[in-house]
């Protein structure tokens, strides 16, 4: 039997378009980073994330002020990304185990996520890749500074996606019309 966040995660359009991102098994990355460490900073909250989500897992593309312990994927039932992908809605909790939403969820005692907010990633086309998320360890309310903080920032990881796509395609272009010269001139 499938969940109701199940259609929009295994979406074939979106995953493929995960696929097509070029992010699955990147690496960690300053850019990344740096917009993460500004999450943390102007929310209050002691743990960010980049999550790009496939079909079957969610994966930390980067993240912030997590134990070195802390697992970098896990299947999207241990995944609050999960809903934020499927609805194409942010998701934002100040106490996960009293909301209705959440309560009981099995990525509140994977992840210690007492209070969770998170954004889409979309890719140019608008396929949402994953997520921008915050948490906290202990209920949060987030205030509307943090929401507009969380969205500009999950806005600007969208546009550094974009910006790696276009120039992966104009490197391939460059190679390509280097190749016809060459084969041309030989």
């Amino acid at each position: 039997m499938r969940t109701e966040w199940e259609a929009g995660v295994r979406d074939v359009s979106r995953v493929a378009a995960v696929k097509r991102s070029g992010l699955v098994g990147m690496g960690p990355e300053a850019a990344l980073d740096s917009l993460l460490e500004l999450a943390v900073v102007l929310t209050g909250a002691p743990r960010a994330c980049i999550s790009l989500v496939d079909a079957e897992r969610t994966t930390a593309l980067s993240s912030v002020g997590f134990p070195q312990d802390s697992p970098l994927s896990a299947p999207n039932p241990f995944s609050l990304c999960r809903f934020v992908v499927s609805a194409r809605q942010p998701l934002v909790v100040s106490d996960t185990r009293r909301d209705p939403r959440t309560a009981g969820d099995a990525a509140i005692d994977a992840f210690d996520a007492a209070a969770w907010a998170g954004y889409a990633i979309e890719d140019p086309d608008g396929a949402v890749l994953g997520t921008l998320c915050v948490m906290d360890v202990v209920p949060h309310v987030w205030t509307a500074r943090d929401l507009l903080v969380l969205s500009t920032l999950a806005r600007a990881v969208s546009t550094e996606i974009a910006l790696r796509q276009t120039r992966d395609q104009l490197r391939a272009t460059q190679w390509e019309i280097e190749a016809l010269r060459a084969a041309g001139t030989g």
